[in-house]
């Protein structure tokens, strides 16, 4: 199985998680691919068999869906049934809260793309509220539930 995880980390702590998920996938023998939203090319869909996208919580808890700006750009311009037949799946990091909503509001975009096999995954605390620097990252408790997430995924 081949999976991409494509997220969008400002400081990065999603790319902490995505880090992990992509251990747990590798761990479970299947292969794992992390892209940038920056680097993403929309025709690369179609080399996977899963797609999990990793976005920070921007706000999840109080407007909109949560999830970072980049990503829902890069999901606008991809074809209406490109995860048709495939696997999906989020991941988010949060400061505060919100970090599960922006995962099942993931998993809403990703239906619209024809997904209809979605594995929601964890949602970690890390960061810091509205501050541009680092913060805090994601604690080795949650590191082990993203790679736990991964080998699910697979499964």
């Amino acid at each position: 199985m081949k999976i991409l995880i494509l997220y969008y980390s400002k400081t990065g702590h999603t790319l902490e998680a995505a880090n992990a998920t992509a251990e747990g996938i590798r761990s479970a023998g299947a292969t794992a691919d992390l892209v940038a939203v920056k680097n993403f090319k929309a025709g690369a869909v179609a080399e996977y068999d899963g797609f999990i996208m990793g976005s920070p919580c921007w706000a999840g808890s109080i407007t909109g869906a949560g999830i970072a700006t980049p990503l829902i750009h890069t999901l606008k311009i991809l074809p209406a049934d490109c995860m048709k037949g495939k696997r999906g799946g989020g991941i988010s990091v949060h400061c505060v809260t919100g970090g599960a909503h922006t995962v099942n509001a993931l998993g809403k975009l990703l239906s619209q793309k024809g997904c209809e096999n979605y594995r929601p995954g964890p949602a970690a605390k890390a960061g810091l509220p509205l501050s541009p620097w680092k913060g805090p990252s994601v604690s080795s408790q949650d590191e082990a539930l993203f790679k736990a997430y991964g080998v699910a995924f697979v499964a």
